[in-house]
């Protein structure tokens, strides 16, 4: 990634696995209330959101989903910096090669007091991992094997989780902010919490105190909060009493905004950057956001159940090309499904495909693609419009479906005859190598699992089964290049880019990121 244009920059890398039983020595608290005596000209962050589609992180789909998600619901444990994880609502734990037993903290309280025992924790993880629910995020948590067993002992303060077949990324799962803990008043209305007024539901620090739906939402801190996940090196300033989201959808507006001093932190576009270079009330900060590959929908009907045309569409699209349409220099050009600094991940010997249009075009002259894509590759959308773009040129006559991230979701989860191919924002919230390869292995999302495309990789699925049975990190490491290998060879996916997620903070004011955990950003206040 190009740094050169950032004012500050926070060096993030992925996170990736963790493999062996621990129980942590982090000793210094997070805490929103005794850092920095000198702070306090403010206790509100005012900052920006795109529009959550709801507020029961079960139901997470989109990134301001799991951001919402994060304010209100702790997690069992959090990421830490250097690839390592810290305290959340677990104090400490113990893995084997079959799952974890969790001894939690004993001041933790939901939002109405209620104590949160082992059992208000299993009953969490059952809803999540549920029908009724009908989570797309369990996959990444626990594998697509099945629900996991969790039993819980009140008496000990214990849980125990036990995936259905081992999962190495288990404990990196449950970091992310969908498997937040959803309390009993929660739990009881499912309807009233996805509104976000089910009152007493949040485990976390800040309850959804006022809101204008697509416009505004306000976020409070509780009363005697003080279940801060233990970092091994404690966050600088205070964590805000208020938090207000602005549903901004035009990042250009965000920046406008920033430098009115209208906002005191903010998401914006590459295309910005210039705006804020050299100006020293702000801070920009830039990590890996969204990984962007071609994903094909190889069920039968789609004409990409042919391998030769799926690598003929590889063969027009140039990586670089792509990445200066959507990123304009400041992502990552890349041959794999993830981020260059993804654990485990190995670029160099990725068998990427290279372009060669002139080879692509006899598979392509003529033939129908109908092509979905979300509006957040590149501005307005324009990395889809380039990939369709390249297909024409081709030869090819392509339909694209250029919709905004609900609409996109809609279509490519919920409609699987209704399109042939996409450009695929993977957030990887995880941070890891088995995420995107869970998308393209194993039973369907209509099936309950999280193959999105249909895809039927043997190799993919061998090397996915020999992760999960891996035992050491060179291990595991090399079944996760295998399978990603196979997925990129059999041109299951195109690698395309990584995109940024660039923050903007004003004078007196931090965004702190651990471990490369873009839905937990911590918002600070430093003045």
């Amino acid at each position: 990634m190009n740094r050169s244009l950032f004012v500050t920059a926070v060096s993030i890398s992925a996170t990736g696995l963790l493999l062996t039983g621990c129980t942590t020595g982090a000793t210094t608290s997070n805490n929103g209330s005794s850092a920095n005596a000198g702070a306090g000209a403010t206790t509100t962050v005012r900052t920006t959101i795109d529009l959550p589609g709801g507020f029961d992180p079960t139901q997470a789909r989109s990134l301001p989903d799991y951001i919402a998600a994060r304010m209100s619901f702790d997690t069992l444990l959090r990421k830490d910096a250097d690839n390592k994880l810290a305290p959340g609502l677990a104090e400490s734990w113990q893995t084997s090669g079959t799952g974890a037993v969790f001894t939690l903290r004993k001041d933790a309280t939901c939002s109405d007091g209620t104590p949160i025992t082992p059992t208000v924790v299993k009953n969490s993880l059952e809803y999540l991992t549920s029908k009724d629910a009908g989570s797309s995020v369990p996959p990444q948590v626990f594998g697509n094997a099945g629900p996991p067993t969790i039993t819980a002992d009140d008496a000990a303060g214990t849980l125990s989780v036990t995936p259905a077949a081992p999962w190495p990324d288990m404990l990196t799962g449950l970091t992310i902010s969908a498997t937040g803990v959803i309390c009993p008043a929660g739990l009881k209305d499912t309807a009233a919490l996805a509104a976000g007024t089910a009152k007493g539901a949040e485990s976390g620090p800040y309850v959804l105190s006022a809101k204008e739906h697509a416009v505004r939402y306000t976020y409070t801190l509780r009363d005697g909060y003080n279940a801060w996940p233990k970092y091994a090196a404690a966050l600088p300033g205070l964590a805000a009493k208020t938090v207000v989201f602005n549903v901004i959808d035009d990042k250009n507006a965000t920046a406008n905004q920033l430098l009115a001093g209208q906002l005191d932190i903010g998401f914006i576009n590459a295309n910005s950057l210039e705006r804020f270079k050299g100006n020293q009330k702000f801070t920009v900060s830039a990590e890996p956001l969204s990984d962007f590959y071609v994903l094909f929908n190889e069920r039968e009907g789609s004409p990409f159940t042919e391998p030769a045309k799926r690598k003929a569409v590889a063969q027009v699209l140039d990586r670089a090309a792509f990445e200066n349409v959507t990123s304009m220099g400041n992502g990552q050009v890349t041959k794999q499904l993830v981020a260059k600094d993804t654990k485990c991940s190995n670029p160099d010997q990725s068998p990427v495909i290279e372009p060669d249009p002139e080879a692509a075009k006899a598979l392509l002259k003529g033939l129908k693609i109908r092509m979905v894509g979300a509006q957040i590759v590149g501005p307005q959308g324009s990395g889809n419009v380039y990939v369709q773009e390249q297909l024409r040129a081709a030869g090819a006559e392509v339909a694209l479906d250029n919709l905004d991230v609900g609409g996109w979701i809609n279509k490519v989860y919920g409609e699987p005859s209704a399109w042939d191919l996409t450009v695929y924002a993977d957030l990887n919230f995880a941070g890891t190598m088995s995420n995107p390869i869970n998308a393209m292995v194993g039973p369907t999302i209509q099936e309950g699992g999280g193959n999105v495309g249909g895809t039927t990789n043997p190799d993919a699925a061998a090397a996915l089964e020999r992760f999960r049975q891996s035992t050491s990190e060179e291990a595991t490491c090399s079944a996760l290049q295998d399978a990603m290998n196979a997925i990129i060879s059999n041109v299951d996916a195109i690698p395309l880019s990584n995109d940024p997620r660039v923050m903007v903070a004003g004078d007196g004011f931090a965004v702190i990121s651990k471990g490369g955990a873009l839905e937990d950003q911590s918002l600070r206040i430093t003045k």
